[in-house]
């Protein structure tokens, strides 16, 4: 066995020892346990079902996360069948959301992975646990629990829970609340593995491309979407006028936060976003750029691709957003 990966077995082993036993460790000492967890964490591979409550329905999901230290990534979201709709992906030229039925492309630089991405990534749990000012946590019936603070941009997120295992500290379940706590994103793992060797491309963007994904129909694509609409809107707006050009849709609302949608069957190829910040709708991932003065807000779904525009606060281009998810066209 390896040196690190005796360190990381040694280390496991007294965790666990010490939450069996009579005396419990205080939440800062579990904070430095779990640091030094993080630390020697090199490679894993798991496997999830994300179960999503979007307005007055129900969503199931597949989650697939390729982890290697210190910061590739690949998250594969899909139906219960394993077919892949995107990946979420990041190595050393940025981070990419990707439709593998479509071929389509989003490219941008952040850092979601330490502020927003503690959802979908077992190290970045680790690190919300141990930066939380009071990591408060609970064992019972050899689970331990946390229940932190979420991300402060997200306006649909107001807590989470997290579960890891006693023994090998794997995580178990990620419950994700709104402000009246209820649950709004729960993940259940499936499978967890450490030391798992990747192929030598296995975070490269053209090969999440050849991917098992969910296919979009001809006779769909063909057809159109119609117009999909928010069906929330901020306090005194109202649509101003909708129009179709070239196969693209444009949306347009009036009023003190207007903003305008822009909505079209994606292409093959590449988007060029520059600095970006990745956020989730509903467990959806979208692209937020701009400045001051304006925003743009980039997603994928159901084989359509939207774009908002305002100068709204950002938690109301959410919410906007968010109400769209999983809506047809009219």
């Amino acid at each position: 066995m390896r040196r690190k990966n005796w360190a990381s077995f040694l280390l496991t082993v007294s965790l666990a020892l010490v939450l069996s036993g009579c005396g419990q460790m205080s939440a800062t000492q579990m904070a430095k346990q779990l640091q030094s967890v993080q630390n020697n964490l090199t490679t894993y591979k798991s496997e999830a079902f994300m179960t999503v409550h979007v307005q007055d329905s129900v969503q199931r999901y597949y989650v697939e996360t390729w982890y290697q230290a210190p910061n590739l990534y690949r998250i594969a979201l899909g139906n219960e069948n394993k077919e892949i709709s995107q990946i979420i992906l990041h190595n050393a030229q940025g981070i990419y959301i990707i439709s593998p039925s479509t071929r389509k492309v989003i490219r941008f630089q952040g850092d979601w992975a330490e502020k927003q991405g503690q959802m979908y990534l077992y190290s970045s749990l680790l690190s919300k646990i141990v930066s939380a000012v009071k990591p408060g946590y609970s064992v019972k019936d050899k689970v331990v629990t946390f229940v932190v603070a979420a991300d402060s941009s997200n306006a649909l997120i107001s807590s989470q829970k997290i579960e890891l295992d006693q023994a090998t500290f794997h995580p178990i379940q990620v419950v994700l609340y709104d402000q009246e706590r209820r649950p709004v994103i729960t993940l259940n793992y499936i499978s967890f593995k450490k030391g798992v060797q990747f192929p030598p491309n296995a975070f490269s963007p053209d090969q999440a491309t050849t991917l098992k994904s969910i296919e979009v129909p001809v006779s769909a694509i063909e057809q159109g979407f119609g117009v999909i609409e928010p069906s929330y809107i901020p306090q005194n707006d109202n649509l101003e006028d909708e129009a179709e050009q070239g196969g693209v849709v444009f949306v347009r609302y009036a009023g003190p936060e207007p903003f305008t949608l822009v909505e079209t069957r994606p292409t093959p190829g590449s988007i060029e976003l520059g600095s970006g910040q990745l956020l989730t709708l509903y467990g959806l991932p979208a692209v937020l750029t701009g400045n001051v003065a304006v925003h743009q807000l980039y997603w994928l779904e159901h084989g359509v691709e939207f774009q908002l525009t305002s100068h709204m606060p950002i938690q109301q281009m959410v919410r906007v957003a968010a109400s769209m998810v999983d809506e047809g066209g009219k």
